[in-house]
């Protein structure tokens, strides 16, 4: 009797380990039209209601904060414009990161020439704790050409996974853009890197706050779920079936 009762017991915790194998709970970032009630004990709330979240395809647009300008610090020139806009879309409802194309970035009433030519693309990750999130850019590629004392110089600054600020949550939400964005080989007299520094006013949607949602991905064999990996099952929500190996719960 005692070596049925170890075996059961065995059973019963080999049955968990598997359960617990099978399926994977993680943490997507989300963009929540409303500041998330605070827990017991938080002094900020942190999960976003279902209803409460805006779907992917939301258009985001920023402008310049009003009396500000959008700096550029290299060590030929501080480069200042007057106008600076952001514009772009999320590519999902939730994800970690949550991404999306820039779609826009432009920089205007420069002491410079100032020409984005590739916007590339933004990611938000949530700040634990906050209604906040880091931003990253991804293959953004502007150039600035200056008059200087040793003549016109051209230079390309370009973004790779760069961390290049804050969204604030608020009703209206802030973006502040302080990034150290490294050049590509151009002009010999371009610093290696340059600062841009500007604060944006998030127009819409208003308001906008940074949270979180609790995905929960569950594997259920090929050819049973609707996708092909625990990461492909926490990004890609709203997305077609793909036949693969994982579930949502719920989706």
């Amino acid at each position: 009797m005692k070596h049925l009762k170890i075996l059961g017991l065995a059973a019963v915790v080999a049955a968990a380990l598997m359960a617990s194998a099978g399926s994977s709970t993680a943490t997507a970032t989300v963009l929540c039209k409303t500041s998330p009630a605070a827990n017991e004990g938080e002094t900020t709330g942190t999960g976003c209601p279902p209803e409460s979240t805006y779907p992917a395809k939301t258009t985001i647009e920023a402008k310049l904060v009003s009396g500000t300008k959008a700096k550029l610090v290299t060590s030929f020139k501080t480069i200042e414009c007057s106008k600076s806009s952001v514009k772009g879309e999320t590519s999902a409802e939730e994800a970690e990161p949550l991404t999306g194309p820039e779609g826009t970035l432009s920089f205007e009433e420069c002491n410079c020439e100032v020409k984005v030519l590739k916007a590339g693309t933004l990611s938000t990750t949530w700040v634990s704790g906050t209604h906040n999130g880091t931003l990253r850019s991804t293959g953004n590629e502007s150039t600035v050409t200056c008059s200087t004392i040793f003549g016109s110089v051209h230079c390309i600054y370009v973004t790779e996974n760069t961390d290049v600020g804050t969204l604030t949550g608020g009703n209206p939400a802030k973006l502040k853009a302080e990034a150290v964005i490294p050049r590509l080989t151009t002009n010999g007299l371009c610093s290696e890197e340059s600062e841009w520094n500007a604060e944006y006013e998030v127009t819409a949607p208003k308001p906008l706050f940074v949270s979180k949602q609790d995905v929960l991905c569950e594997r259920v064999g090929p050819g049973k779920g609707n996708y092909t990996d625990v990461v492909d099952c926490v990004n890609t929500k709203n997305k077609e079936p793909l036949k693969g190996e994982w579930i949502r719960k719920p989706d």
